[in-house]
């Protein structure tokens, strides 16, 4: 089991989902991690009904930072913006079920911000 989380990871971060930043969006959400230097940036476009509809991202960081953020923007892609505000704290390290190596990202939960 363990080899098919390390496959998914490696996979997400040879070929991130959605890397890139958006030049249009309406919300955006920065983090990074003092202790090992990641940094990510999260770009958010909402739809007329105010939901999801493109999601990209740029940053460095180690495998994990850059697979637990291409996995992230999977999972926001039809959300509302309140189901965004929501977001548990630890809403990213439960992706993937890789507790033990997501944590190294040290995120701090939704900071969610209007552009």
């Amino acid at each position: 089991m363990d080899d098919l989380y390390r496959e998914q990871i490696l996979e997400h971060y040879k070929r991130p989902h959605n890397f890139g930043r958006l030049d249009d969006y309406d919300l955006e959400f920065e983090d990074s991690n003092p202790f090992c230097g990641d940094e990510q940036h999260v770009f958010i476009r909402l739809d007329h009904e105010g939901k999801v509809a493109e999601v990209g991202f740029e940053g460095k960081g180690c495998a994990i930072s850059t697979a637990a953020t291409s996995m992230l923007t999977d999972e926001l892609e039809g959300m509302s913006r309140e189901d965004l505000l929501r977001l548990p704290k630890d809403f990213v390290l439960d992706l993937g079920r890789q507790h033990r190596q997501v944590r190294r990202l040290g995120g701090r939960g939704p900071a969610w911000r209007p552009d």
